[in-house]
């Protein structure tokens, strides 16, 4: 900053004020101040700017989401890295692999590295590392899960009301006999897309068949077998409903290599990729993970900035994309 100073012909002060863009400073020598900062390829020292600050920010959140390799999750960390950097932050991640133990290391983790709020997708209902920090004062965001017992802002999709239309749509097509497929019911956005499976189906007059229902925590792999067990069954469903985007995926590779991908309707919760290329292209109720990413960025951002309002909720929504596989009809008769 001597050096600018020196090279502009202006204060020490001067320099600081230009670089923390603060008011008081004439344009022409905020321009001079400019010209020499370009020409010494000068750049601010963010951890010394940071330890003069009143406020001591460290210029970066925290994100806990549950898998990284999960294209959903890191396009939300995505959206969140949009409106960070746009506000000169940057985003510390890592993936609590649903482990409630393992989320709670990655709390303290990113608190001891002085992250200034946090994004959490909780994957317990315990939670005592964040519920200790927001009796600190850190701004806290859930997103796409709710958290008992906690009062923080929370984004998330409208699970419920997605898969009771996905049920719907199936049902609109002529089925009867649904299989319904997702994961562990007690992570609350599958417990919510399970209960709206139910409340379309009873609305509809339909019986759920038990062993047409396959829930739980399985690697991406296995859900094929899963699948594929499913529909060598007899009876066997004539539609699925696949509440996550890898059983989706594991259920297009079983009814490709069963031939029945013409035969089995199919809705997915979530989109996936390459699903409008696939013949026949895959039906989804898709979320919008960067936009979940970016509102949960502007939430965090908005008490960040000093906002004393009540609890933010935001529920998103999407409609089903028609591509085709929901729209098998069932075999006659």
């Amino acid at each position: 900053m001597r050096d600018v100073a020196q090279t502009a012909g202006v204060s020490l002060k001067t320099v600081s004020r230009v670089v923390n863009a603060e008011d008081g400073v004439s344009a022409d020598l905020v321009e001079r101040v400019e010209q020499a900062i370009r020409a010494l390829q000068y750049q601010p020292d963010e951890r010394a700017r940071n330890l003069r600050q009143n406020d001591s920010r460290s210029g970066s959140i925290g994100f806990v989401m549950v898998d990284v390799s999960n294209p959903f999750f890191s396009s939300i960390l995505r959206g969140l890295e949009d409106v960070a950097r746009a506000r000169g932050y940057f985003v510390l991640s890592g993936s609590s692999d649903g482990d409630a133990n393992r989320e709670d290391q990655l709390i303290e983790t990113f608190i001891a590295r002085r992250v200034d709020g946090l994004v959490v997708i909780p994957s317990g209902d315990t939670l005592a590392a964040l519920r200790a920090e927001v009796e600190r004062g850190t701004p806290v965001v859930f997103l796409d899960l709710e958290a008992p017992g906690f009062t923080s802002d929370l984004v998330r999709s409208d699970h419920r009301g997605g898969a009771v239309a996905a049920t719907e749509h199936l049902i609109a097509h002529g089925h009867r006999d649904i299989g319904f497929l997702c994961d562990d019911p007690a992570i609350f956005s599958a417990g919510e897309r399970y209960e709206g499976f139910k409340e379309a189906m009873t609305a509809a007059g339909l019986v759920i068949r038990p062993e047409w229902v396959v829930m739980g925590r399985h690697h991406p792999d296995r859900w094929e077998e899963l699948v594929t067990d499913l529909c060598a069954a007899s009876p066997r469903p004539t539609a699925l409903f696949t509440a996550q985007n890898f059983i989706t995926i594991g259920a297009l590779r079983a009814l490709h290599a069963l031939g029945l991908q013409h035969e089995i309707a199919m809705v997915g919760f979530d989109d996936v990729e390459l699903a409008d290329v696939v013949e026949p292209a895959v039906s989804v109720v898709p979320q919008q993970p960067l936009e979940l990413g970016r509102r949960a960025g502007q939430m965090l951002f908005d008490r960040l900035d000093g906002s004393t309002a009540g609890q933010s909720k935001e529920v998103i929504a999407s409609p089903i994309i028609e591509r085709g596989s929901g729209e098998i009809r069932p075999p006659a008769g």
